[in-house]
């Protein structure tokens, strides 16, 4: 016998299987506060908006979300800037898209089509079975027609059979250079009618659907039935379960690679609570990212900042007050460039725009303060020429948590009217801006964009006696 045969033996033996449903709720607990918190305001922004611009603030996720699982698993790469684009469908999506090549966006369309496909599943609300998973996995993978194999001799492209559990083990090396052991070939069969049904048990069908979201991902990952997609799978099967509770999948993208893949080893350590808090970040995420989508359906979004830090004692959450101030600067600076940045593609000729920074006196409100160096807002403004003359400004002033934690808010409000406000979590500010909270702040930007060019024409068109 081989020491390719012994070692796989060895490493079959070492296969740990995935936990029951009852160990894995027994094991975890879910932040269900700030859960509802989250939804309780994608509730209230969407009771008066049509269905379609629902549809389309989720069909941002949707798009993000198949994007970015073929990133993840190293098919090609992506960026924060080419997600915001094709998830958002903007003017330059399809090049931006072609620019990668046609696999890519072959390996996207079958991608997003899977997603469709759960939509479809849970849409329906039919129980989760084998063969919708086997056909889940011939709609994610429809575009790639063969996956790599390390033989004896060295890696290998084989045919990927589709919507089929694999023939040949599928045992890893780590990233730490150790190996890990899947199902084996002979068990996977069992191991998947088990999952199935645990998936299918009243204690999984009555629990919250995050921790059924979270259990169905890692479960799957742990047997790895396929040859090839099984992250992808994953990431899908588990959106079902979202999709049926609030209507989106779970926005996973490739800048959460390490926490993820580090959750999950941490999960086949026994640690399963931090898995659970990784998809519910994501879940969180996402819902944030529909919220932001429908503010723009109406007009889009944006984010500013300042640093002046003089005291360095620590907050509940861990950070230097320097630090909270150094994450209000970063979205002061990133709120004041996109606005700027948005004003300045629209205006020329008779239209003009203009900005500045200054200090404010604007009232604090309660568990608030001013960055350590004083009140900071800045000014953007739109000036039409004689003899029209009309004029319209938009102030924005800064205000931090007086005690920070992670979760929160810093907001970047105007001053004329609150209702105006964007808002950070600390946690999406520290180390850097979030991709996520980097889309938000571009909407913004085109909202008030639209919003103070809609006010200078009706200024302009009272002056000269045009209104209608």
């Amino acid at each position: 016998m081989s020491q390719t045969t012994v070692n796989i033996h060895v490493l079959d033996a070492a296969y740990k299987p995935f936990p029951s449903f009852s160990e894995w709720a027994a094991r975890t607990s879910l932040d269900t506060v700030r859960w509802e918190r989250y939804n309780a305001s994608l509730r209230n922004r969407a009771a008066n908006l049509s269905p379609e611009v629902l549809n389309r603030a989720r069909n941002v996720a949707k798009r993000a979300a198949a994007l970015d699982t073929g990133a993840i698993e190293g098919l090609y790469e992506v960026d924060r800037g080419f997600t915001y684009t094709v998830a958002l469908e903007t003017a330059a999506w399809e090049a931006a898209l072609a620019q990668k090549g046609e696999f890519v966006k072959s390996l996207f369309e079958a991608q997003l089509h899977a997603y469709d496909y759960v939509l479809d599943l849970a849409t329906k609300a039919q129980p989760i079975s084998e063969a919708a998973i086997r056909a889940l996995h011939a709609e994610v993978c429809r575009a790639q027609s063969t996956y790599r194999v390390i033989t004896a001799i060295g890696p290998q492209e084989q045919p990927l059979p589709k919507g089929q559990y694999k023939a040949l083990p599928n045992h890893v090396r780590t990233r730490k250079g150790t190996n890990h052991s899947y199902a084996p070939v002979d068990v996977t069969p069992a191991e998947m009618a088990r999952l199935v049904a645990e998936l299918r048990g009243e204690a999984f069908l009555a629990a919250h659907p995050v921790v059924q979201a979270s259990y169905a991902h890692y479960g799957l990952v742990v047997i790895h039935p396929f040859a090839d997609g099984n992250g992808r799978v994953a990431r899908a099967l588990a959106s079902a379960f979202t999709y049926r509770a609030i209507s989106m999948p779970i926005v996973i993208l490739s800048e959460h690679k390490d926490p993820y893949l580090d959750s999950l080893e941490r999960a086949d350590a026994g640690d399963f609570q931090c898995f659970l808090d990784f998809m519910l970040a994501r879940c969180l995420d996402t819902i944030t990212l529909v919220d932001a989508s429908l503010q723009s359906a109406t007009a889009p979004t944006a984010e500013q900042s300042m640093a002046a830090i003089q005291r360095l004692y620590v907050t509940r959450g861990g950070y230097t007050h320097q630090q909270v101030d150094e994450a209000g600067s970063r979205l002061f600076e990133a709120a004041d460039t996109a606005v700027k940045a948005t004003l300045s593609r629209s205006t020329g000729g008779s239209v003009t725009f203009g900005s500045g920074r200054m200090g404010t006196q604007y009232p604090v409100p309660s568990g608030y303060r001013f960055p350590l160096g004083g009140g900071q807002a800045f000014q953007v403004g739109l000036n039409a020429a004689p003899p029209v003359q009309a004029n319209v400004y938009r102030n924005y002033a800064l205000l931090l948590p007086k005690d920070a934690a992670g979760d929160d808010d810093v907001q970047l409000v105007n001053m004329a009217s609150s209702a105006d406000t964007l808002i950070a979590r600390v946690d999406e500010l520290i180390p850097a801006i979030t991709a996520v909270l980097q889309i938000r702040i571009n909407l913004f930007a085109e909202r008030v964009a639209n919003e103070m060019f809609k006010e200078l024409k009706a200024k302009a068109e009272e002056i000269m006696g045009r209104g209608h």
